[in-house]
């Protein structure tokens, strides 16, 4: 069992002296039984990053992916936050010994909390980067990286991507395939931010948690050795020993491929012309929600429309959301439009947990509504409702007010909100106004006092940065307009749109790191040496 100050002893060799590949056919595997080998067989020189809270979920993946490979013929390497014993331990309790491979030199278990460590992390992504070269050794197959924030200086954004960017030319170099796990919820909400930012570049992102006596292993982007799969949630179970494994794939039921447009089925609220959507013999319009709910049990596929208006309480919406996804086939999207009111973020929120696909704004008019329903056509909804629907709906009431913030508490503010919406494919975007510091404290006042809304502003040296929740790209020139009224003419030229979490993420981070903010806690204060008893007891039992 290798410990971190050992290994300097071991490898004399730079890190740029890898082989320019794996010297074994063996393949890196998750090893969750029952899984596809499209998500399962891992393709080598790639990263792939998994965020698991749950120390019950995180030994088991970690384990089983050790064990996959191992048998396969592939060496491993495993860097680890704390004392490999109690891992090896740990993992005989679910029955995979990995003993034997480990004194037979297959498998190496590296500590990265000692005290040669504080120096690395002082020097910057480079050395720590060497280190877990040396780590790693010659000729892996895997590497494992547990709680990587810290090594990979998530809470850093001067380093964070420096760190992600050698990791993966190190990965692409010698052929191995690494997996980084992180545990977001136990870090600030700015390192889920950093993660999301870097992990665009990785093969594959995938979030683990805990769901219905389970775990759900839900995709976001994953490119295993056989190519690309598609966004998937996969139900994972746990065994007597607490090992995962895949749950049969749910079969979808094949969407009715009519020749005509697909069937609705609305509120009547919901509806500029009822009149004329009566005449379509595709709609079918009811008045009240427990008739729309049964009438949503004979769909294999189509739409069900709810008005979001003055007279349905958001309850009594979040709840018909929730029964109509729990009846309705998969292929059947739920549609909320906006009647008269606009959802907040936290409402879109929770009514996208709930099963919701989409959200058609008030300023949409019934063709608008007609094509967002054809848009939606084929697209299945596999996503699991949430455990506890009626804190989901509590969660609502949540409100957001605006104002301009200082550059920490802004990027901290969209980090927090990011994280919230995390899997439910809101949009979401960040506009940039490029002038003066004055100009720009000007113009956040003034859309402050023409009530913008669900929007968090800060100022920097080259502009005036709005973050608009909820508000897809394509609808923030109208935004513009609306908020900076009469100067919107003239700065119009100097706006740029950020519409997708990695590029939000990515601007946000240089945002930060230009104008010279720093994190309260810094990455290294996780790496901080043993005490001097601590460490001298450790000494003595090994």
């Amino acid at each position: 069992m290798a410990i971190a100050d050992d290994m300097g002893g071991r490898h004399t060799g730079s890190v740029m002296s890898a082989p320019e590949s794996p010297s074994a056919g063996a393949r890196s595997r998750l090893g969750i039984t029952g899984i596809a080998d499209s998500v399962g067989v891992l393709a080598p020189g790639q990263v792939y990053a998994l965020a698991v809270d749950a120390q019950p979920l995180r030994v088991p993946l970690v384990a089983q992916a050790l064990r996959a490979t191992l048998v396969e013929g592939g060496r491993c390497a495993v860097v680890l936050p704390g004392d490999p014993g109690a891992f090896v331990s740990k993992v005989k309790l679910l029955g995979i010994d990995l003993g034997w491979y480990e004194k037979s030199g297959e498998l190496e278990l590296v500590r990265q909390r000692h005290d040669p460590l504080l120096p690395l992390f002082r020097t910057g992504p480079a050395a720590v980067l060497e280190l877990i070269a040396r780590a790693a050794g010659e000729d892996r197959s895997l590497l494992v990286l547990e709680q990587a924030e810290t090594l990979l200086f998530l809470g850093d954004p001067a380093h964070a991507g420096e760190a992600c960017d050698g990791l993966r030319a190190w990965a692409r170099r010698t052929g191995t395939t690494v997996i980084a796990t992180f545990t977001p919820a136990t870090r600030p909400q700015r390192e889920f931010l950093s993660l999301r930012a870097t992990a665009e570049d990785f093969a594959g992102f995938a979030v683990v948690r805990e769901h219905e006596g389970g775990a759900l292993l839900d995709l976001r982007h994953w490119f295993g050795n056989g190519g690309s799969n598609l966004r998937a949630s996969v139900p994972l179970r746990t065994t007597a020993t607490g090992e995962l494994t895949a749950e049969p794939a749910q079969g979808a039921p094949v969407r009715v491929r009519d020749a005509g447009a697909p069937h609705v089925v609305a509120i009547e609220t919901a509806i500029d012309d009822p009149v004329a959507a009566v005449r379509d013999s595709s709609w079918t319009l009811l008045k009240h929600h427990a008739e729309l709910i049964e009438a949503s049990r004979r769909l294999t596929a189509g739409a069900v429309v709810l008005a979001f208006d003055p007279a349905t309480p958001l309850r009594a919406l979040c709840q018909t959301v929730a029964a109509v996804r729990r009846v309705a086939a998969p292929w059947v999207s739920v549609l909320i439009r906006e009647r008269g009111m606009r959802l907040r973020l936290a409402q879109q929120i929770a009514l996208t947990r709930l099963g919701a696909s989409t959200v058609v704004p008030a300023t949409a008019d019934d063709a608008d509504l007609a094509q967002a329903i054809r848009a939606l056509s084929g697209t299945a909804c596999l996503r699991a409702l949430p455990d506890d629907i009626e804190r989901t709906i509590a969660a609502a009431g949540t409100a957001t007010s605006p104002h301009l913030m200082v550059t920490r508490a802004f990027r901290d503010t969209v980090a927090e909100v990011l994280a919230a919406s995390d899997g439910l494919e809101l949009p979401h975007a960040l506009l940039h106004v490029a002038c003066d510091p004055a100009k720009a404290q000007q113009l956040g006042t003034f859309a402050l006092q023409r009530k913008l809304r669900d929007a968090a502003l800060t100022v920097d040296p080259t502009g005036l940065w709005v973050f608009l929740y909820g508000c897809p790209a394509n609808r923030t020139a109208r935004v513009a307009e609306r908020a900076f009224g009469r100067y919107h003419v003239e700065i119009a030229s100097g706006i740029s749109v950020e519409g997708t979490v990695g590029a939000i993420a990515r601007r946000l981070e240089r945002l930060a790191a230009a104008v010279g903010v720093r994190d309260a806690d810094p990455a290294t204060r996780t790496m901080l040496p043993e005490p001097a008893s601590t460490a001298a007891m450790s000494t003595r039992q090994a």
